[in-house]
């Protein structure tokens, strides 16, 4: 997601000022408890938004193998409560547990690099390798490999190439998995595959269920690609606060200078939240010329990478 701008904690200072702001100003204690929900409900959905918007810097990437070791390890120290002894009936240390979390993550690198090589042993092309793959055990942690897989033959025609993403695309049922294959031949130049993934969403964009128009905005938000921005701008107009400022941080995530128009009115809302996020969201877009996001980086790319190893 880029360079990290540590949105949650300027966002959460600025509603928070806001809101006690307008409590002091106001003697009805109804109020004053209605305004206090709705700072906590405002932390919670900054917070839940910022894990999966926010902008991520290269020192996130270099952090990658100790989350996922961190996201191993619960499940390791688990087993070994219920089998909490070596064969010599010894005591499993801690030692002994990061070394099985370690083995577990060599395992899903080496898988990566079995969908990665070409060899004589095994000619299946990478769109039957991950089928093969899915097939067997269709898990997160697998979703994960075959993305990675995908993203580290990026530049890699030759091993990978365009026809090989689009069966991926077609063959694969995972949003996410699916959206890795389009952003990568978005970074070859062809942004069909992008484009047909945002307008397959326009359905849950017209939900009527405000938690779905939500959904589909965060995961639009995740293709960074300029066109989504396009059927994002109408729900800034949404009668739901909640959707309103998911339409807000989607548009951030995908939008550039050309989208600036389309939040400036809502700088002046009167639901602080809206206004401070409607401003934040200006001051970002105009950083971006109105060809940035017309096709995709390999930073976009990485930065919504499944991390490996999650169960």
């Amino acid at each position: 997601m880029n360079t990290i701008r540590n949105f949650s904690i300027p966002a959460l200072a600025g509603a928070l000022i806001t809101y006690t702001a307008v409590a002091l100003l106001d003697d009805n204690g109804h109020q004053q408890a209605q305004l206090r929900q709705q700072v906590t409900t405002l932390e919670n959905r900054i917070l839940a938004l910022e894990s999966s918007l926010a902008q991520k810097d290269e020192a996130l990437n270099r952090a990658r193998a100790f989350a996922r070791f961190e996201q191993q390890l619960p499940g390791v120290l688990e087993s070994l409560e219920q089998a909490p002894t070596t064969p010599n009936n010894g005591p499993i240390s801690l030692d002994e547990a990061a070394i099985q979390a370690a083995t577990s993550e060599q395992t899903a690198e080496q898988k990566v690099r079995d969908l990665s090589t070409n060899s004589d042993r095994d000619p299946r092309p990478f769109s039957q390798k991950v089928q093969d793959l899915l097939a067997a055990d269709a898990s997160k942690a697998n979703i994960a490999i075959a993305s990675k897989g995908i993203f580290d033959m990026a530049d890699n025609r030759e091993s990978l190439p365009n026809q090989e993403l689009e069966a991926v695309y077609y063959g694969q049922t995972d949003p996410e998995l699916k959206r890795v294959a389009a952003q990568t031949l978005s970074l070859r130049g062809d942004n069909s595959l992008l484009d047909k993934q945002i307008n397959d969403a326009q359905p849950g964009l017209r939900s009527d269920d405000p938690a779905q128009r939500q959904r589909t905005l965060v995961d639009l938000a995740k293709t960074r690609y300029a066109g989504a921005a396009d059927l994002i701008a109408p729900l800034l107009e949404d009668k739901d606060t909640g959707v309103k400022l998911d339409a807000l941080l989607a548009l951030r995530a995908t939008g550039n200078q050309r989208h600036i128009h389309l939040v400036e009115a809502l700088a002046n809302h009167p639901d602080p939240a809206v206004s401070w996020l409607a401003q934040d969201v200006i001051a970002n877009l105009q950083n971006l010329s109105e060809k940035a996001r017309t096709r995709i980086a390999t930073s976009d790319i990485g930065a919504e990478l499944p991390f490996l190893g999650v169960q």
